[in-house]
């Protein structure tokens, strides 16, 4: 997985930076994965979260979390969520 540098857990979405914003997104929430802030075993925030949180669009939600979990950091499971995988 190929995410970009210098987004850490409080970072926030620069909709006018360089680098697209569900890859901002994907990188945020990796961060706040690695930080502990979302544990193994647990979700993290529903789709409507993040879309409220960053101030996002749905599609933009889900390509972050789908790039996610082709990168093996979290899994989805339908109806249920988004978890983080155990490292």
């Amino acid at each position: 997985m190929d995410l970009p540098t210098g987004y850490g857990p409080d970072t926030e979405i620069d909709h006018e930076g360089m680098d697209p914003v569900w890859l901002q997104l994907a990188a945020i929430l990796a961060a706040r994965i690695e930080a502990g802030r979302y544990a193994p075993g647990r979700p993290i925030p529903s789709l409507n979260q993040l879309r409220q949180e960053f101030e996002v669009a749905r599609g933009t939600a889900v390509k972050a979390t789908d790039y996610l979990v082709e990168g093996g950091l979290v899994r989805a499971v339908h109806g249920r969520g988004v978890y983080v995988l155990p490292r």
